[in-house]
Protein backbone atom coordinates (compact mmCIF):
# COMPACT_ATOMS: atom_id res chain seq x y z
CA UNK A 1 0.00 0.00 0.00
CA UNK A 2 1.25 3.47 -0.62
CA UNK A 3 2.52 5.10 2.13
CA UNK A 4 0.49 8.65 0.53
CA UNK A 5 -2.47 6.52 1.02
CA UNK A 6 -1.44 6.09 4.54
CA UNK A 7 -0.65 9.57 5.95
CA UNK A 8 -3.60 10.77 4.52
CA UNK A 9 -5.46 8.63 6.49
CA UNK A 10 -3.94 8.81 9.31
CA UNK A 11 -3.88 12.95 8.98
CA UNK A 12 -7.43 12.85 8.71
CA UNK A 13 -8.25 11.36 11.63
CA UNK A 14 -5.68 12.82 13.73
CA UNK A 15 -7.70 16.00 12.36
CA UNK A 16 -11.04 14.56 12.60
CA UNK A 17 -10.21 13.79 16.19
CA UNK A 18 -10.52 10.13 15.32
CA UNK A 19 -7.08 9.30 16.93
CA UNK A 20 -8.42 11.40 19.74
CA UNK A 21 -6.69 13.86 21.97
CA UNK A 22 -5.40 12.20 24.93
CA UNK A 23 -2.48 13.77 27.13
CA UNK A 24 0.21 12.12 28.85
CA UNK A 25 0.09 8.25 29.40
CA UNK A 26 -3.46 7.86 28.48
CA UNK A 27 -2.66 5.68 25.46
CA UNK A 28 -5.02 3.37 22.79
CA UNK A 29 -5.05 0.50 23.44
CA UNK A 30 -4.59 -2.91 21.04
CA UNK A 31 -8.08 -3.89 19.74
CA UNK A 32 -9.59 -6.50 21.67
CA UNK A 33 -8.43 -4.65 24.80
CA UNK A 34 -10.76 -3.36 27.53
CA UNK A 35 -8.30 -0.43 29.16
CA UNK A 36 -9.15 1.53 25.69
CA UNK A 37 -12.58 2.53 26.92
CA UNK A 38 -11.65 3.51 29.97
CA UNK A 39 -13.74 7.17 30.77
CA UNK A 40 -12.20 10.08 30.05
CA UNK A 41 -13.18 11.90 33.05
CA UNK A 42 -10.94 10.30 35.44
CA UNK A 43 -9.30 13.66 36.93
CA UNK A 44 -6.89 13.74 33.52
CA UNK A 45 -4.52 17.42 33.64
CA UNK A 46 -6.00 19.65 31.12
CA UNK A 47 -4.35 19.82 28.02
CA UNK A 48 -4.23 23.38 28.04
CA UNK A 49 -2.78 24.68 31.51
CA UNK A 50 -5.27 27.19 31.73
CA UNK A 51 -7.84 28.54 34.18
CA UNK A 52 -11.24 26.85 32.53
CA UNK A 53 -13.78 29.34 33.50
CA UNK A 54 -11.83 31.73 30.47
CA UNK A 55 -13.62 32.23 27.55
CA UNK A 56 -11.72 31.17 24.34
CA UNK A 57 -12.27 34.23 22.75
CA UNK A 58 -10.84 36.31 25.56
CA UNK A 59 -7.51 34.49 25.74
CA UNK A 60 -4.25 36.54 25.08
CA UNK A 61 -2.27 36.13 22.30
CA UNK A 62 0.13 33.70 24.94
CA UNK A 63 -2.46 31.75 26.30
CA UNK A 64 -3.85 30.95 23.05
CA UNK A 65 -0.47 30.20 22.10
CA UNK A 66 -0.06 27.58 25.05
CA UNK A 67 -3.81 26.16 24.27
CA UNK A 68 -2.82 25.59 20.75
CA UNK A 69 0.44 23.76 21.93
CA UNK A 70 -0.98 21.98 24.62
CA UNK A 71 -3.60 20.56 22.25
CA UNK A 72 -1.41 19.66 19.98
CA UNK A 73 1.40 18.01 22.12
CA UNK A 74 -2.10 16.09 23.47
CA UNK A 75 -3.39 15.23 20.08
CA UNK A 76 0.13 13.57 19.10
CA UNK A 77 0.76 11.77 22.26
CA UNK A 78 -2.38 9.76 21.07
CA UNK A 79 -1.10 8.78 18.14
CA UNK A 80 0.34 5.08 19.25
CA UNK A 81 1.95 2.40 16.96
CA UNK A 82 -1.04 0.27 18.46
CA UNK A 83 -3.75 1.92 17.14
CA UNK A 84 -1.93 3.31 13.68
CA UNK A 85 -1.65 -0.74 13.04
CA UNK A 86 -5.31 -1.10 14.22
CA UNK A 87 -6.56 1.54 12.06
CA UNK A 88 -4.42 0.54 8.84
CA UNK A 89 -5.72 -3.07 9.64
CA UNK A 90 -9.61 -1.75 9.60
CA UNK A 91 -9.08 0.64 6.65
CA UNK A 92 -7.03 -1.27 4.67
CA UNK A 93 -9.59 -4.17 4.96
CA UNK A 94 -11.77 -2.33 3.01
CA UNK A 95 -9.20 0.04 0.75
CA UNK A 96 -6.23 -1.68 0.28
CA UNK A 97 -4.98 -3.53 -3.01
CA UNK A 98 -6.91 -6.38 -2.27
CA UNK A 99 -10.07 -5.47 -0.18
CA UNK A 100 -12.57 -7.56 1.17
CA UNK A 101 -16.05 -8.66 -0.41
CA UNK A 102 -17.60 -10.38 2.37
CA UNK A 103 -17.50 -9.88 6.16
CA UNK A 104 -15.06 -12.94 6.63
CA UNK A 105 -13.37 -11.11 3.98
CA UNK A 106 -12.98 -8.26 5.58
CA UNK A 107 -12.35 -9.66 9.28
CA UNK A 108 -9.71 -11.78 7.85
CA UNK A 109 -7.65 -8.80 6.01
CA UNK A 110 -8.17 -7.02 9.44
CA UNK A 111 -6.26 -9.37 11.35
CA UNK A 112 -3.96 -10.16 8.93
CA UNK A 113 -3.03 -6.70 8.06
CA UNK A 114 -2.90 -5.80 11.73
CA UNK A 115 -0.48 -8.09 12.76
CA UNK A 116 1.93 -7.43 9.93
CA UNK A 117 1.93 -4.00 11.16
CA UNK A 118 2.92 -5.00 14.95
CA UNK A 119 5.17 -7.32 13.92
CA UNK A 120 7.17 -4.81 11.70
CA UNK A 121 5.90 -1.08 12.77
CA UNK A 122 8.32 0.49 10.80
CA UNK A 123 5.39 1.93 8.48
CA UNK A 124 3.09 2.81 11.35
CA UNK A 125 6.23 5.01 12.99
CA UNK A 126 7.37 6.23 9.76
CA UNK A 127 2.87 7.16 9.47
CA UNK A 128 3.24 8.58 12.90
CA UNK A 129 6.44 10.61 12.36
CA UNK A 130 5.12 11.93 8.87
CA UNK A 131 1.91 13.11 10.61
CA UNK A 132 3.78 14.87 13.79
CA UNK A 133 5.90 17.14 10.47
CA UNK A 134 2.68 18.26 9.56
CA UNK A 135 0.80 19.11 12.26
CA UNK A 136 3.93 20.91 13.99
CA UNK A 137 4.33 22.57 10.19
CA UNK A 138 0.81 24.52 11.13
CA UNK A 139 0.45 27.97 12.66
CA UNK A 140 -1.18 28.30 15.64
CA UNK A 141 -4.64 30.73 15.17
CA UNK A 142 -6.40 32.91 17.69
CA UNK A 143 -9.79 31.68 18.08
CA UNK A 144 -11.53 35.11 17.74
CA UNK A 145 -15.14 33.60 17.59
CA UNK A 146 -15.58 31.50 20.47
CA UNK A 147 -17.55 32.05 23.41
CA UNK A 148 -17.03 28.50 24.92
CA UNK A 149 -14.68 28.24 28.22
CA UNK A 150 -11.66 26.48 28.22
CA UNK A 151 -13.44 23.86 29.89
CA UNK A 152 -16.72 23.39 27.69
CA UNK A 153 -14.03 23.16 24.95
CA UNK A 154 -12.19 20.67 27.05
CA UNK A 155 -15.21 18.48 27.94
CA UNK A 156 -15.91 18.25 24.23
CA UNK A 157 -12.25 17.13 23.58
CA UNK A 158 -13.14 14.29 26.25
CA UNK A 159 -15.82 12.90 24.60
CA UNK A 160 -14.54 13.27 21.24
CA UNK A 161 -11.37 11.20 22.97
CA UNK A 162 -13.75 8.56 24.39
CA UNK A 163 -15.84 8.26 20.83
CA UNK A 164 -12.15 7.87 19.08
CA UNK A 165 -11.43 4.88 21.64
CA UNK A 166 -14.37 3.17 20.22
CA UNK A 167 -15.01 3.76 17.07
CA UNK A 168 -12.86 1.25 15.39
CA UNK A 169 -14.36 -2.36 15.43
CA UNK A 170 -11.82 -5.17 16.75
CA UNK A 171 -11.04 -7.11 13.15
CA UNK A 172 -12.86 -10.17 14.28
CA UNK A 173 -16.22 -7.66 14.51
CA UNK A 174 -15.62 -5.57 11.35
CA UNK A 175 -18.33 -5.86 8.67
CA UNK A 176 -19.12 -4.57 5.69
CA UNK A 177 -22.03 -2.16 7.26
CA UNK A 178 -19.63 -0.30 9.06
CA UNK A 179 -17.61 1.57 5.65
CA UNK A 180 -21.86 1.39 4.13
CA UNK A 181 -23.99 2.46 6.85
CA UNK A 182 -24.25 5.86 8.35
CA UNK A 183 -21.89 7.08 11.18
CA UNK A 184 -23.91 6.19 14.42
CA UNK A 185 -24.82 9.67 16.27
CA UNK A 186 -22.79 9.57 19.96
CA UNK A 187 -25.23 11.69 22.11
CA UNK A 188 -22.51 12.40 24.53
CA UNK A 189 -20.39 13.85 22.35
CA UNK A 190 -23.17 15.75 20.92
CA UNK A 191 -24.16 17.21 24.08
CA UNK A 192 -20.68 17.55 25.41
CA UNK A 193 -19.78 20.10 21.74
CA UNK A 194 -22.90 21.69 21.90
CA UNK A 195 -21.23 24.65 22.84
CA UNK A 196 -18.05 24.59 20.32
CA UNK A 197 -18.11 26.07 17.42
CA UNK A 198 -15.72 25.70 14.26
CA UNK A 199 -13.96 28.82 15.45
CA UNK A 200 -13.13 26.72 19.02
CA UNK A 201 -11.92 23.96 17.10
CA UNK A 202 -9.40 26.01 15.41
CA UNK A 203 -7.32 26.15 18.41
CA UNK A 204 -7.39 22.60 19.29
CA UNK A 205 -6.59 21.52 15.84
CA UNK A 206 -5.17 24.51 13.65
CA UNK A 207 -6.49 24.25 9.73
CA UNK A 208 -4.17 23.20 7.15
CA UNK A 209 -3.46 25.86 5.22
Amino acid sequence: MRSTFWAGVVGLCLSCGLSGLGCGEDEVSPPGSSAGSAGGDGGEASCSGLDPSTVVDELTPAESEQACEGYRRCSIESLTVEFVCHMMGVMGAKFGDDPGTTDADLQARCAEQYESCMADPSQAEALIEQTIEQVEARPCVQSTQCTATIAELEACLSATRERSRNVLPECSELTLAFFDGPAPVDEATVAACGAITPDCWQLAMPPEE
